[in-house]
């Protein structure tokens, strides 16, 4: 995630804008509509204030939603642009986004509350509940079991990383087919000594929803609508992938690079907590402040504080039971990216403050933008979640430049089919990164001769050089790529 992350219409009438919640000073609002700010800046270069609107043009992005929780209330909210080019729809508060991978922590809560109730375990192998079907895999033993905590935590050693979806109205499989390779996707199976290794694994998560529909004798959708966001005050969310009329008429499209509106309007996930949520900006967090005021010691919660403090705690990688975990100015914050095909969503909260920003777009392009306008908000609003940095570039001769030229071969097991394989390259004197399934080039600022910074995701590329040659680099002090 983190190496994908570093590695226009024309119709004015497309980007029509949608005011919602007005709770917040007039220029802030301004602020944020008139000057979208770049994450890094490099020092001595030049750069022209640009709107939001334009950006969104710049970046081929039809449509996206904001919003913004402020001690402990939403104190603005607003839509931008279209939800779908055929009908002309509007974003507004009210239209429904793809989640993505946001739909992972809020999803976790499911299992959390069964835990609460007596009816699963975190730490006991969850074979032990699973009927009918048993987890198998090369890396498992009965000495080292996967339990719930490990799939909440992404330390099972699953596999299969994401889902690509189906045409949306196509028959989907259920959750049993996904886990054993009868979809579009590969047998979720133990291929690391569970509890060893973090692996982001969205099969892991769909393994976990089997669980709960096993034991609560519900479908997913069913048990959370009921159970997890109803009680939360979610009424614009849902995991049903045949959407209830009342929230389908205000879904959004999915779009692609281009902005163009995909041909199936949008996928279907039958991987419910994995990547199913349907659900808006606001009520993401309702979510938010929820959890928020139960650390605060709300008594009527969906769950208990002591679970929601664990699912705070840090375990490897910095992840909670569900929400990635990260420090911002002291203090712990919680958050999901969410991708699905034609979505790009962004969610960050602070975990004992009443602070959180959301961004959900209908592109698939809109990931550096939703960057960008995170930490517009973040200046605006006075949050550390995303602060300015500028870069201090050190000049590289012409032939320096040329040696860093070339494609490079990730060797880091991400789960990733195929060869990952970036390309970078040296445009206007510049060395810039491609990645597959990236549309745009990022660039790479160079702070030395071998150590360079993403402009757009700030992650650290530290280039290999043996006798004067580039022979390899690696990415946020993890990701090994060779030079071919």
């Amino acid at each position: 995630m983190l190496l994908r992350k570093s590695l226009s219409i024309a119709c004015s009438a497309a980007f029509l804008i949608i005011t919602t919640f007005t709770h917040q000073p007039s220029y802030a609002s301004n602020s944020i509509e008139q000057h979208i700010h770049k994450r890094f800046l490099v020092s001595g270069e030049s750069v022209k204030a640009t709107s939001l609107i334009e950006r969104m043009a710049e970046d081929n992005v039809p449509g996206l939603s904001i919003a913004v929780l402020k001690g402990g209330k939403i104190v603005w909210a607003k839509g931008f642009g279209i939800a779908n080019s055929k009908t002309k729809q509007v974003v507004d508060n009210n239209t429904l986004f793809q989640a993505g991978s946001i739909s992972k922590p809020i999803g976790a809560l499911a299992a959390l509350k069964l835990v609460e109730e007596g009816k699963l375990s975190l730490d006991e192998d969850v074979n032990k509940y699973l009927k009918g079907f048993q987890i198998t895999g090369p890396k498992l033993t009965k000495a080292t079991p996967v339990t719930l905590r490990q799939l909440l935590t992404h330390t099972a050693g699953l596999s299969v990383h994401g889902f690509p979806g189906y045409v949306s109205n196509s028959n989907v499989p259920s959750t049993l087919d996904v886990l054993t390779g009868k979809g579009n996707t590969d047998k979720v199976e133990v291929v690391l000594t569970p509890g060893t290794e973090w692996r982001y694994s969205g099969g892991g998560y769909t393994l976990m929803q089997l669980l709960v529909e096993q034991v609560s004798g519900q479908t997913f959708a069913e048990y959370t609508g009921a159970n997890i966001l109803k009680p939360m005050g979610m009424s614009n969310s849902t995991y049903q992938h045949v959407l209830p009329q009342k929230l389908k008429t205000n879904t959004s499209a999915a779009f692609d690079q281009q902005g163009n509106m995909h041909t199936a309007v949008y996928n279907d996930y039958p991987e419910k907590p994995a990547a199913g949520l349907w659900t808006t900006p606001t009520d993401i967090l309702k979510y938010a402040a929820h959890m928020q005021a139960i650390m605060q010691g709300k008594k009527d919660g969906i769950l208990q504080k002591s679970t929601v403090e664990d699912m705070f705690t840090k375990h490897q990688n910095s992840w909670g039971l569900g929400p990635e975990l990260m420090d911002v100015d002291g203090q712990l914050a919680f958050g999901h990216g969410g991708k699905n095909l034609g979505f790009t969503n962004e969610f960050i909260a602070l975990v004992n403050q009443g602070d959180a920003f959301v961004v959900m777009a209908n592109g698939d392009n809109a990931g550096g933008l939703n960057s960008e306008i995170i930490t517009t908000l973040s200046k605006v609003y006075d949050v550390g979640f995303s602060k300015q940095k500028i870069i201090q570039a050190t000049t590289l001769t012409a032939k320096q430049l040329k040696s860093y030229e070339g494609d490079y071969l990730l060797l880091t097991d991400i789960g990733y089919n195929g060869d990952f394989i970036s390309k970078i390259r040296i445009e206007d004197g510049k060395v810039t990164i491609r990645n597959p399934g990236d549309s745009n080039t990022s660039r790479l600022v160079p702070e030395s001769r071998s150590d360079f910074i993403s402009t757009e995701s700030g992650n650290s590329f530290v280039f290999k050089i043996e006798d004067g040659q580039v022979t390899g680099l690696t990415v946020a002090g993890r990701f090994e790529l060779k030079k071919l």
